[in-house]
């Protein structure tokens, strides 16, 4: 297959995901059919399942795509120039609380997040969690030489940050609820990694 071809069928992919984002976020990803992904994305019924043998596969598509923009906000949060390790870590709070307050994305989440569901539940930690260890050690080690953080084990903090910040999600927090889940993690965090103005 040549270049252009599989460039071609790549970005015809990406229009069909794109779709189908947009469809879930009106209708709910439960209320929406294929025939209404394929309606928005102006593509043949046909074309749809030469790409995604089923709706979950397309689900799967933009769970993918919405993890890596979080990721990629996420980034663009700690690497900001001059923030501090608590300017970070806030940074880090506040892409996850607008992710989980845009109305498409919480019913996508509480889709994720149902039993039934759970192989997207783990395709979304598969994503995030070897991206975001590392991010949030740079966080701590970057605290701990601000001396506003006082741990002895940068990397056990930076997994006891990041397995509060999943507790809520893990317990089965309704998505509407979870920015005011994480700004408690965030809040027991600091505290926890020896920030005395966790209030903030």
């Amino acid at each position: 297959m040549s270049a252009a071809r599989r460039t071609d069928k790549s970005a015809r992919r990406a229009e069909i995901t794109a779709a189908a984002a947009a469809v879930f976020a009106q209708r709910g990803v439960a209320a929406t059919a294929v025939s209404d992904i394929v309606k928005a994305a102006g593509v043949a019924q046909g074309t749809f399942y030469l790409y995604f043998k089923t709706k979950d596969e397309v689900v799967l598509a933009v769970v993918e795509e919405m993890a890596v923009g979080m990721v990629a906000a996420i980034e663009a949060a700690v690497h900001a120039s001059g923030a501090t390790a608590v300017d970070k870590l806030l940074g880090l709070r506040d892409v996850l609380t607008s992710f989980d307050a845009d109305a498409g994305a919480v019913d996508l989440a509480d889709f994720m997040h149902r039993p039934e569901n759970r192989a997207l539940h783990d395709r979304l930690a598969e994503i995030f969690t070897p991206a975001l260890v590392p991010l949030v050690e740079g966080i701590v080690a970057q605290g701990v030489s601000e001396g506003v953080f006082d741990v002895p084990d940068v990397s056990a903090a930076a997994w006891f940050v990041l397995g509060g910040l999943q507790s809520a999600e893990l317990a089965g927090t309704p998505a509407a609820q979870m920015p005011a889940a994480i700004e408690t993690a965030t809040t027991l965090a600091l505290r926890a990694l020896g920030y005395q103005e966790a209030t903030r």
